[in-house]
């Protein structure tokens, strides 16, 4: 007969808790108070103890777990807006599905049928190093490999009879319009359509002068029917003027068809935008609110 005891029920989910919840707040990057961690943590453990007790069942269907996720998440974490704690909730319940299957495949290294085998720090062990390595590299595997594919969408910009094809990256924070119209603005980077511009154009944009006086010399070049100034602010410069020009068409390939724009505006960026170099376009949100 197996025995299950309430202290080691306690640590063993006291600590689980602990760590998805840090592991959580690392990949949302909500800011970690150890202390808020603790109280979860030991919330979770004393939630853990009651499932061993047949009398408190009513506390242990499924909505009842996902509503003490949610209690959990809330003293665990420092959560800003609704928005965030949808985002944190997928990640909880992700990290929590790899601890599982990360501890049950450690199970099976052991001689035996896991189905029998008593608690096993080795398992617990297999969870923790799991949870561990999503908190360290998670945010970093997100941000590089995954996020990328998942809000990346080829771009192709119409330069009267001429298109350059590139990726563009889905910007939530790109809130820039066009002066004259209202519309958004997409980002590019000037590498990508340099070689689309004419002469004149392109040795102001690349002479070493002062804002100013490239402005004046931009009103007057050949493009100066396409030119717009579209004002921005940025941590550290309140306010700063991006050369935008109007190209003939945008259009973007969301997959099942095409979204395409007559007559926008594309703001001219000189630096790179992802230094790893998955995109190079900045796709406000608006122009895919068709999709």
């Amino acid at each position: 007969m197996n025995y299950v005891y309430a202290d080691i029920t306690f640590i063993v989910n006291f600590v689980m808790d602990f760590f998805i919840l840090w592991a959580t707040a690392k990949l949302v990057g909500a800011r970690i108070v150890y202390s808020r961690l603790l109280t979860g943590a030991f919330l979770g453990g004393i939630y853990g103890v009651g499932y061993l007790f047949p009398s408190m069942s009513v506390f242990y269907s499924v909505y009842a777990k996902i509503l003490f996720s949610c209690l959990l998440l809330i003293l665990g974490l420092e959560i800003k807006d609704f928005g965030q704690f949808k985002k944190t909730f997928l990640y909880f319940y992700g990290i929590s599905f790899m601890a599982a299957g990360a501890s049950m495949a450690f199970s099976y290294l052991r001689v035996g049928s896991p189905s029998v085998q008593p608690f096993s720090y080795l398992c617990l062990l297999g969870g923790i190093l799991c949870i561990l390595l999503a908190g360290k590299y998670g945010s970093i595997y997100l941000s590089k490999r995954i996020i990328p594919k998942l809000l990346g969408f080829p771009v192709k910009l119409r330069f009267d009879k001429e298109c350059c094809f590139s990726e563009g990256f889905l910007d939530t924070g790109n809130s820039l319009r066009d002066p004259l119209t209202n519309k958004p603005v997409l980002v590019a980077e000037y590498d990508l359509i340099k070689d689309y511009l004419p002469d004149d154009f392109r040795s102001i944009i690349e002479s070493d002068i002062d804002e100013d006086l490239m402005l004046e010399k931009l009103i007057n070049s050949s493009l100066a029917n396409r030119l717009r100034l579209i004002p921005f602010t940025s941590i550290g410069k309140k306010k700063g003027i991006l050369i935008g020009i109007r190209v003939d068409e945008i259009a973007v390939d969301v997959g099942k068809e095409f979204l395409s724009y007559k007559d926008m505006v594309v703001g001219i960026y000189r630096d790179s935008l992802n230094l790893e170099g998955n995109y190079k376009m900045l796709i406000p949100v608006e122009m895919l609110q068709g999709a």
